[in-house]
């Protein structure tokens, strides 16, 4: 019985410690946005960068940006990148990539890192992970992937979409404490037996 109130005495201790993201509110779902922009080459060359023409305009949003309706005006940041497909890296961040702000609350991305990118004159694709503000949120991990075509290097109908990714590395430790408590109590009564 004292190890089972030990066990549960540490389960509690650790949750209260461990467990203080979980009452925070996590930015959940994705936006995505529509505008032009203009790579300044092919990612088979020099460094490139991406230059946006604002603004940018919502499109559709779900979770945390279900509200946000079509047309909201976003301010896009240039940013620059070498090389390509899984081997492209940002210069430097882009902090934030993107902006913009609706009923009181202002929504931004700052892009860390790329995953992919490559620009050609018909087309172009980029991926890349950051992290995802909103006014009265936790910042959250998120991922964005940004594609459009056009003529040469001008494209006039861009998509760019975040989708917001929240930690579960303190549910995964509180899964597991359960565990451990439920086969520590399972041994107790086998033993027993």
């Amino acid at each position: 019985m004292k190890s089972l109130l030990a066990a549960l005495m540490m389960m509690f201790l650790g949750c209260g410690f461990l467990c203080e993201q979980t009452q925070a509110d996590p930015i959940t779902g994705s936006i995505e946005f529509f505008g032009s922009a203009v790579p300044s080459g092919s990612s088979l060359g020099p460094p490139i960068t991406i230059h946006f023409n604002d603004p940018w305009h919502t499109l559709a949003g779900a979770g945390v940006y279900s509200g946000v309706p079509f047309g909201v005006s976003a301010i896009f940041n240039d940013f620059d990148f070498t090389g390509n497909g899984s081997t492209a890296a940002l210069v430097a961040t882009a902090e934030p990539l993107w902006t913009f702000s609706f009923m009181g609350v202002t929504y931004s991305f700052d892009l860390l890192a790329l995953t992919n990118g490559h620009t050609e004159p018909g087309s172009m694709s980029l991926s890349g992970n950051g992290v995802a503000h909103a006014t009265g949120f936790d910042d959250t991990f998120a991922t964005i992937a940004l594609q459009g075509s056009g003529n040469n290097f001008s494209f006039e109908i861009s998509t760019s979409t975040t989708s917001s990714v929240p930690e579960s590395g303190v549910t995964a430790l509180l899964v597991l404490g359960f565990a451990l408590l439920g086969g520590h109590t399972l041994l107790r009564k086998w033993k027993a037996a």
